[in-house]
């Protein structure tokens, strides 16, 4: 899990194990969860608002883990319309500049790409800096989500 906080900006970068994990507890501050899934997996488990966990909205996406057409990570053939597409990051755009007053919190399956690449675009688009994200170690961002958020969010 990682969080930037910055002018008043706090988002999280957790796995989708983690964003069950949160959505069970109590939370002081109220939170949005952009919520990736892949379109070749099955989920146990989702992410869920309740007044007792503080979660105000989930923006539900559904896309590949790959950063160009050909295997994505679990070794699937992808083409491109399986991967993130210039709507779905309109979407993050929007939901983020809706909601940039409260917790952001981005998962994916593992936390460590899709989510990272998102996250780092928000990140980047409001402090100028997402290094920890690319410097860490911890996180390898898809640069294809990277990139599509930021000029979403560009032009918004």
């Amino acid at each position: 899990m990682w969080l930037r906080r910055k002018k008043g900006l706090e988002v999280y970068v957790m796995s989708r194990e983690s964003a069950v994990e949160y959505c069970r507890g109590k939370h002081r501050e109220p939170a949005v969860i952009i919520s990736i899934s892949d379109p070749s997996r099955e989920y146990d488990e989702a992410p869920f608002c309740t007044r007792e966990n503080r979660v105000a909205d989930i923006l539900p996406l559904c896309f590949s883990d790959a950063e160009e057409p050909g295997k994505d990570v679990y070794g699937l053939d992808v083409e491109e319309e399986d991967l993130m597409q210039d709507e779905d990051a309109r979407k993050v755009a929007r939901f983020v500049l809706d909601n940039r007053d409260k917790r952001i919190i981005v998962h994916c399956d593992a936390g460590i790409s899709r989510s990272a690449g998102v996250g780092a675009a928000i990140v980047n688009y409001f402090t100028g800096d997402a290094r920890s994200f690319f410097e860490s170690g911890q996180y390898e961002p898809n640069m294809w989500c990277y990139s599509k958020v930021m000029t979403a969010l560009v032009e918004a």
